[in-house]
């Protein structure tokens, strides 16, 4: 099996951390200890985001894609994990530009396919009609990872527990891991009723777990995150939260941050460190902004 972690792992930790750990209590077939699962990996996923946030400030090339899009009469829906947008092309190649509501067009004029406003996921051509196929680069936002125990499956296909996103192709392009069967694969598709499209063969009752897109470097940082954040807001744990804890992992982040970056001159050990701690401090806040 990969070595990198998955939402079956990192729950492991978590609960080993907290001091709450048990194979019955991963794997939910008892559920009277303090902390419910759904809860444990609501905080693994924050913790998830604040390591992109201090990322992505500095390496945002790493959550750079793109995808084709379709318009439908001149609206584009974005990708589920477009967190912001680089550039906008239509057919030809030719960049489109974002306006206002109040730049568009008039009634007695046609409007122009190459300018667009964005209206909450979908960007609206200032064009009636298009239905062209268009490129679109942006940067990836976080997706939630998951875990949990499959309701059904069978030769390329695995159903997710319901714990899972319920969203069309909220999955697709992720790593999943048959912790039962002992295999690693790729999700092809993923459908509303939480069918992930895959190339090895699952079966109900088999335990998965869904892998972070967070360079493999940081997994190790998420599990501890999670386990703070933890301390730090629930009444029912044995023990607060210690600063020298924090410390530790402020370290580790920093060196694994300079052996991400290249070289020491990307980027200055203080804007590593001060940006991360700053985080942490607060862990509402996001680094850079």
């Amino acid at each position: 099996m990969s070595t990198h972690s998955n939402a079956y792992q990192l729950l492991s930790d978590v609960r080993y951390g907290i001091n709450e750990h048990s194979t019955a209590f991963i794997q939910a077939t008892d559920t009277t200890g303090a902390f419910q699962n759904e809860y444990l990996i609501s905080k693994i996923n924050e913790a998830q985001r604040y390591i992109y946030s201090f990322l992505f400030t500095r390496f945002k090339e790493f959550f750079l894609a793109s995808s084709e899009i379709t318009g439908v009469d001149s609206v584009f829906a974005l990708p589920w994990d477009c967190g912001s947008i680089r550039y906008f092309k239509d057919e030809n190649g030719y960049r489109v530009h974002q306006i206002d509501v109040d730049q568009l067009h008039v009634a007695a004029a046609t409007g122009s396919g190459n300018l667009y406003y964005r209206k909450g996921n979908s960007l609206i051509l200032d064009k009636s009609g298009v239905t062209d196929v268009y490129t679109l680069y942006y940067y990836k936002k976080p997706r939630d990872i998951d875990q949990g125990k499959a309701s059904a499956g069978g030769a390329l296909s695995i159903t997710l527990a319901t714990t899972a996103k319920k969203i069309v192709d909220y999955y697709n392009e992720m790593t999943i891991e048959n912790i039962t069967r002992d295999w690693v694969d790729v999700i092809d598709d993923y459908s509303v009723v939480r069918v992930a499209t895959i190339s090895e063969t699952a079966a109900g009752d088999d335990y998965y777990g869904i892998v972070p897109e967070l360079p493999e470097m940081f997994h190790e940082f998420i599990a501890p995150l999670a386990v703070y954040k933890v301390k730090l807001e629930s009444p029912i744990t044995q023990e607060a939260p210690k600063q020298g804890i924090l410390g530790s992992i402020n370290d580790a982040i920093l060196s694994a941050a300079k052996a991400y970056s290249g070289t020491s001159q990307d980027i200055t050990s203080e804007d590593l460190f001060c940006g991360w701690s700053t985080a942490i401090s607060h862990p509402y806040s996001i680094p850079g902004h």
